[in-house]
């Protein structure tokens, strides 16, 4: 693209913000922005605008104020009556005035612009919930649909091998990490492609990163095999693996079929024990869960206490640790490990 950056619209930078634009244009704009100060500060200014609007992706039912037709009109009345006083007190016509008073023609143009940005914050806060709420619901079927992929990968990785097991976990070295999925996934071509194990609401993230061959991580250095414990299992939490009979061991075919696979991540996992306000992906507290069955369930973490779901993130015990039997599942990100060293 050769557009001057002068030239991007708000329109469009609101596009950006949203995740609404071709993704050609979307990278093309985040490359301006990081080396061009004016544009990155019309993006942040755009994201505070932008910002109020998150906290309504949460709730069952958006009501504007009963009183936001007759406040908007009571600012567009207070900005006429400031105007016809000014025109008053210099004797002169309101389109006569500018031609010898600047400064009060500054101060009614800048009255004018607060308007017309008061009634299209307005506008905003109608538009702004819906967009959202489309796009987040768009991207949502989508992580279910790639959640689906690996999870038929799993299945196919699991029928091949004896045990008929999913992919091992080490309990030390430098497999030992639940990522790893993503390595033997791509070793065994289970895996289509490496974008499956990044959801597309993981807006910021690395979607581009490889994965590697299992030779190629075994045989990189301890820098490299680090940075690739974080992105081998994408934005993607997995099976932390179960405790059975005394013995650790991976998910198998035959065990549960009501049993966590894989699941979105969350972000924090400082108010995990929180009933309310969980940070993930998707927003707060809702996630999209592959159970063993091949189930794929959008969970609403705030409400686990109002089924019989078991917790996806944390053991029976309350830690985020290996599952204590055959019906317990935790999942942990891509660089966690099922002990700790």
């Amino acid at each position: 693209m050769s557009r001057n950056n002068k030239s991007i619209s708000d329109e469009t930078l609101l596009g950006y913000l949203l995740m609404a634009l071709p993704e050609d244009e979307h990278e093309w704009i985040e490359q301006l922005a990081s080396t061009d100060a004016s544009l990155r500060q019309r993006i942040d200014d755009l994201q505070d605008l932008v910002n109020p609007m998150q906290a309504l992706r949460d709730e069952e039912d958006f009501l504007p104020s009963a009183d936001l037709t007759a406040s908007t009109m009571a600012l567009i009345q207070e900005s006429q009556s400031l105007e016809s006083a000014s025109s008053e007190r210099s004797g002169l016509s309101p389109l006569s005035q500018p031609l010898f008073e600047g400064s009060n023609s500054t101060k009614l143009a800048w009255l004018d612009s607060l308007v017309a940005l008061a009634a299209g914050v307005i506008i905003l806060c109608f538009l702004l919930p819906s967009v959202w709420f489309s796009r987040e619901s768009a991207r949502q079927v989508t992580c279910a649909g790639q959640l689906r992929e690996i999870g038929q990968g799993l299945t196919m990785y699991a029928q091949s091998n004896p045990l008929q097991s999913l992919p091992e976990i080490d309990v030390y070295g430098p497999l030992s990490f639940a990522g790893s999925y993503g390595i033997y996934l791509q070793d065994k071509g289970y895996l289509p492609s490496s974008k499956l194990v990044w959801c597309p609401s993981s807006a910021g993230l690395d979607m581009a990163q490889s994965i590697p061959s299992l030779q190629a991580y075994l045989n990189a250095p301890e820098e490299t095999q680090s940075n690739w414990r974080n992105t081998s299992g994408g934005s993607y939490s997995s099976s932390l693996g179960i405790i059975a009979d005394g013995v650790y061991r991976a998910l198998r075919i035959a065990d549960q079929s009501n049993i966590a696979v894989i699941g979105d991540s969350i972000i924090s996992m400082d108010d995990i024990d929180s009933s309310s306000d969980i940070n993930t992906i998707h927003g707060r507290n809702a996630v999209n869960i592959l159970f063993k069955d091949g189930r794929i369930q959008n969970l609403r973490l705030d409400r686990l206490g109002e089924s019989a779901v078991d917790h996806p993130y944390l053991n029976i015990a309350g830690k985020r640790a290996p599952g204590l039997g055959e019906n317990d599942a935790c999942l942990g990100p891509s660089n966690s490990t099922p002990f700790k060293r």
